[in-house]
């Protein structure tokens, strides 16, 4: 995205678009292998509710757990979600010369707005996966 931006305020179009382009592919694999992992955690009873029921020592936490982790990851995703549809949005603009090196402002907005979203993975990927870990 940060490529997409430099190229936007270089007026480069055919570069704006390839580098959205490559960022929407990117972020449809980060949210394809959520899915699966989310899959993982349906079919292992880990979804908090009335069908909880994991095998371990302190359900309650672990309930409390994935509680957090599928609201954090879950508007992680979605706020990836709606990156994605501003992209898209950018990429029809962007075809349609709406954007030069002059005025190239929704592409930096944009580029804002998803790298909000990178910071927000940057501290919830240790917080989830890693803390508590030997």
């Amino acid at each position: 995205m940060a490529l997409a931006v430099r190229a936007g305020h270089l007026g480069k179009r055919g570069a704006v678009i390839t580098f959205i382009v490559l960022t929407l592919l990117l972020g449809g694999a980060f949210l394809g292998i959520k899915s699966i992992e989310y899959s993982h955690k349906f079919h292992e009873h880990l979804v908090p509710g009335s069908s909880f029921g994991p095998e371990g020592t302190y359900p309650l936490q672990m309930q409390l757990f994935f509680g957090l982790y599928f609201a954090m990851t879950g508007m992680h995703a979605l706020h990836m979600i709606i990156g994605a549809g501003l992209m898209i949005w950018l990429i029809v603009k962007t075809k349609r010369g709406r954007f030069s090196a002059e005025y190239n402002a929704p592409i930096e907005m944009d580029g804002l707005y998803w790298h909000f979203v990178d910071i927000a993975w940057i501290f919830l990927f240790p917080l989830l996966y890693l803390l508590g870990r030997s």
